[in-house]
């Protein structure tokens, strides 16, 4: 019994022992991931305003070429886990695309994000890369998901320069996002 309150005291004292510099420390406390992430992310990445001429990513990768400014508007999905972990990198889906929750099909489908009820074929076609990048054009080191100013299945509209890609793959570097109120869907997004 003896020992067991001598370890419970020990490990108490050297807990306190480690905290206290922290507790001390007139500097500001470490921040959380996510403030650091968003802390992390340009200042006017989130704007108030639509960007002009925002068209459906169907629209956009029919007219668009590479090298040229786009403003696209989807949905955030295309898979189980739609944003690239560690990394400002997410996919969007054109907003004529339908989610099993708008289905009326919640029970199928445990992550409605992955749009399992459409055919495989035309979500291919219907996605682009969103990336938010450095200087040097490289993907922040940010996991926008646990960041959480972006969830699976929101509507947005991004702004942004289309990237000379290879493969079929419609890629974004996005300037600006606005998040589109009054999202019919917004009730289903956690």
């Amino acid at each position: 019994m003896r020992s067991l309150r001598n370890t419970i005291i020990g490990s108490s004292i050297t807990a306190l022992a480690c905290a206290l510099p922290m507790a001390c420390d007139p500097a500001t406390p470490p921040p959380t991931p996510s403030a650091t992430a968003a802390s992390s992310l340009p200042k006017n990445l989130f704007v108030m305003q639509q960007p002009a001429g925002a068209v459906g990513v169907l629209e956009a990768r029919k007219q668009a070429k590479a090298g040229q400014r786009v403003a696209i508007i989807g949905r955030i999905g295309g898979s189980v886990s739609p944003f690239v972990s560690n990394r400002a990198v997410f996919t969007l889906v054109d907003a004529s695309l339908k989610t099993c929750a708008e289905m009326g099909d919640d029970a199928h489908c445990p992550t409605p994000a992955d749009y399992c009820c459409e055919e495989r074929s035309s979500l291919a076609k219907a996605l682009a890369s969103v990336a938010i990048v450095d200087r040097s054009g490289k993907p922040l080191a940010i996991a926008l998901d646990s960041e959480g100013s972006l969830k699976p299945l929101m509507l947005i509209a991004v702004e942004g320069t289309l990237q000379p890609t290879e493969g079929g793959v419609f890629s974004v570097n996005a300037d600006h996002i606005y998040k589109i109120p009054n999202d019919p869907l917004a009730s289903k997004i956690k």
